[in-house]
């Protein structure tokens, strides 16, 4: 779901020089697992700088899970169809025993990888391990710093843009009773909002107070928009339970979609308390200053 609001060239360009930043790090630091560096600089790769360290963080935490994994599998010296399944098994178990789930592909990967591609000494292939998890941060982190972090602004609005687009669209289907179309708007504007604390998290933290209002702002945009899901969901439930010309109901969100486009349709006086609420909630979504 996430990657719905994403921007696929700006991904791109992102992975593309943080790669490229790795592998210049590898052949300066002397690394020969070019394979680890990169992989992990790609998971660590983010809209954020502090997503971007939390992910790496993670990343950190299950490449040491499954890294004392498999060097305890090494070290056993037993045959690869016993020791692999239960290395990788045991990683991906702690991993959520240590509620670090997000790390648990990584942890997995360093179990076999350790086992599957050894470097010397167990404990050689372990710090060559860790060697490429470094060089992974560093890289990401110089990437989500460098590029992302001047963008904020765009890359948010960009975002709630999208965000807004589908929830608007999805309306002829929510007051039809779909209820798997408002669950997908509140997912991505769940997922969006969750994003926005984080970066006005780092915002603070950086004193970036001009750039800080706005992500706020863009915030409270993201919640105005789930009050209005939220209420023509229930215009579609009260729908069903007071007889009402279904007409007049979705010429209503036709209006929504496109204020001044028709005349006004006033719905039935049962109707109109809800009515009204989503009409106050249309006038603070204009003018659309986040979404512009």
């Amino acid at each position: 779901m996430e990657t719905q609001l994403s921007n696929p060239l700006f991904i791109v360009l992102k992975v593309t020089l943080a790669c490229s930043v790795a592998l210049l790090l590898d052949q300066a630091l002397g690394n020969p697992d070019s394979v680890s560096s990169t992989f992990v600089t790609v998971l660590c790769i983010s809209p954020t700088v502090l997503i971007g360290l939390r992910n790496a963080w993670a990343q950190m935490l299950g490449s040491l899970v499954g890294g004392l994994w498999g060097t305890a599998a090494n070290f056993l010296d037993w045959p690869v169809l016993i020791a692999l399944p239960l290395a990788v098994g045991g990683a991906v178990a702690t991993s959520f025993g240590l509620r670090i789930a997000s790390g648990y592909p990584v942890a997995a990967f360093t179990a076999l990888f350790l086992i599957l591609v050894q470097r010397g000494t167990p404990l050689e292939t372990f710090e060559t391990r860790f060697l490429a998890l470094f060089i992974a941060l560093v890289s990401s982190f110089l990437i989500n710093a460098l590029v992302s972090a001047m963008l904020y602004r765009d890359i948010y609005r960009r975002r709630l843009e999208k965000v807004e687009q589908h929830i608007f669209s999805s309306l002829p289907e929510v007051i039809a009773g779909q209820q798997v179309a408002a669950d997908k708007g509140f997912e991505l504007l769940g997922i969006l909002q969750q994003q926005l604390k984080r970066t006005l998290f780092e915002l603070k933290w950086r004193r970036a107070w001009k750039t800080h209002a706005e992500i706020s702002r863009m915030l409270q945009r993201t919640r105005l928009l789930s009050y209005l899901l939220h209420l023509v969901l229930d215009l579609s439930y009260l729908q069903h339970e007071r007889p009402v010309d279904r007409e007049d109901v979705h010429n209503f969100v036709r209006w929504i979609q496109a204020p001044g486009s028709t005349d006004f349709p006033f719905l039935p006086d049962t109707y109109l308390g809800l009515q009204r609420r989503i009409l106050h909630v249309l006038q603070k979504l204009e003018p659309p200053d986040a979404a512009a």
